[in-house]
Order: C-alpha cells, then structure tokens, then sequence
C-alpha cells in the first residue's frame, strides 16, 4: 500500500505548522495568563479550563466567547491589561518547544519549504519565533488568522499559507496541536500530524489527523521516511 503522505506524488511538500503549542511552548503561559485576567473579569476560571475552551481559537474568537458571557464590550483597558500580562509572561518564560528546532533545520536543510499558520496576532508570532530563534526558518511565510475572515476551525489560514507560497492544498502537510487546528487543515484539504504534547492523541484522531506523534523527534523520524 503507498504510503498516506506518498500518495501526493508532489515534487515537493510544503510544510505548514501551527505556532502556539507547536514551535513555541506558549500555551501553559497563555492559559495561566488567560485564566487569571478572565477570572479578575468577574468568570473565575483556571489554566485547565481556559485550555478546554479556547485551545486553538484566535484572539478574536475568545473574546467574543468573553463579551457573549458577560453581555457586554471588553474594553480598551482591560484588552490592554491582558496583552500587557501576555507580553511580560512571554517575554520572561517563552520557549521553543524540545526538538522543534532539530526538526525545522533538518526540513530546510533538504530545501523543504515551511511556513507558519497561526491564530495568533502576526505580530506575537513574529515576535515570539524571533525570541525563541526559529523566525528565520521562514522568511515571510507567515500566515494569521487577522489577515483572513474566519479563523480556526474554519480552513482560511491554512489555505492562506497554501496561496502565498504557490502550493495546492493538496501538497501541503500541516502540523497542528489542537482539534480546531487539526479540523481547518483538514477542511483546507492538507495532510495533518497531529502533535499530541499536550492535547490527547484520540481527540487528534477524531478531529482527522492522518498521523499522530508525541514528540517533535517523532515527527521527524516519520518525515524523514516519508518525504
């Protein structure tokens, strides 16, 4: 039986992955802070179940679950002090996830093109990948969910990646975290690895992931195989 990621018969795969959770170690400081200014709203929450409800989401999806809760407006200051939090929490702790960095230079060293398809606000990613030293990997092929209508789990921004670069959906491999990731690349018509650091490998499976890994030295050892 050919292989699933063979099947393409593409010169060359594009490989497009999520950043939250998948380059940057992001999440568990995200939900920390999250939980925190979200319970100072008056919805106490904590780190577990900010994950639970808006794992995946763009920043504009959550706050619309916030102000759809509380029935009225975030305001100017209060978007301040949460983006002030996440900055400062980012800037002290943030770090790329263990053996991302292997497997980015090991693609780009046999001339695999990357790319990055993010929820998250372009200039956190940009920010953020420059921090932890990854942002070189992938020249401008940055991709948000702001520059697009609908975010994850709509197919908008992994179909984004896709256009910018030059490359059918269907020669593309995306490497997603969440379920809401994992269901956009999907309905954008890509392959999908599923990174189950975090999140468990059936709720991965059962969004459409074609293959699932907990580990980055995973994924790369099946890459290597399979492209």
């Amino acid at each position: 039986m050919p292989h699933p990621f063979r099947v393409l018969n593409a010169p060359t795969m594009f490989v497009i992955f999520d950043c939250d959770g998948v380059l940057v170690d992001s999440e568990p400081i995200a939900n920390e802070v999250g939980a925190d200014w979200i319970t100072c709203l008056g919805w106490p929450m904590d780190a577990l179940e900010a994950r639970a409800r808006f794992l995946g989401l763009s920043d504009s999806a959550m706050f619309a679950l916030i102000e759809q809760k509380f029935r009225r407006p975030i305001t100017s200051d209060e978007f301040d002090q949460y983006h002030d939090r996440l900055k400062a929490r980012f800037a002290s702790d943030l770090q790329a996830i263990p053996g991302v960095e292997h497997l980015v230079k090991a693609l780009s060293a046999r001339a695999i093109p990357l790319a990055v398809a993010s929820s998250g606000e372009r200039e956190k990613i940009l920010t953020n990948l420059a921090q932890v030293g990854l942002l070189h990997y992938f020249g401008d092929q940055i991709s948000s969910a702001t520059e697009v209508a609908e975010g994850k789990p709509a197919p908008d921004v992994y179909l984004l990646a896709a256009h910018k670069a030059g490359f059918t959906p269907k020669d593309c491999l995306a490497i997603e975290d969440s379920p809401n990731g994992v269901l956009a690349a999907v309905r954008a018509g890509m392959k999908v690895i599923g990174f189950a650091r975090e999140t468990p490998a059936a709720d991965l499976k059962a969004s459409g992931a074609h293959q699932v890994f907990e580990s980055m030295a995973g994924i790369q050892d099946f890459l290597e195989r399979a492209l």
